[in-house]
């Protein structure tokens, strides 16, 4: 499952990066103003596109791990409270034991 949720990350980055880079291509070849900024306004709103979906995904991967973590963390504090809690009550019952037992 862990890995699953990698290969849709890197597959989100490998997404963005071939975005930028296509921006960085279309910006880079030896094109008029004119060419240069109408390939701009054709891709533009698709790299604004994919930017948006590719920030919406990663903020809803990072609540879900937010919540799994929370999660986590509120199961080890149970568990943590009941050893101490058993631990705390032990010890009371051996002083109890031990002042009740006749001394020799």
């Amino acid at each position: 499952m862990s890995n699953d949720r990698d290969a849709g990350g890197y597959m989100g980055w490998f997404l963005f990066g071939a975005v930028i880079g296509a921006g960085v291509a279309l910006l880079m070849t030896p094109k008029t103003g004119a060419q240069a900024r109408e390939l701009l306004t054709e891709h533009g709103g698709e790299v604004a596109r994919r930017a948006q979906e590719f920030a919406s995904e990663a903020q809803g991967r990072a609540g879900e791990w937010l919540d799994k973590s929370r999660e986590i963390f509120e199961e080890q504090t149970q568990r943590l409270m009941s050893a101490f809690e058993a631990g705390r009550d032990a010890m009371r019952e051996e002083i109890r034991r031990g002042s009740s037992e006749p001394r020799g």
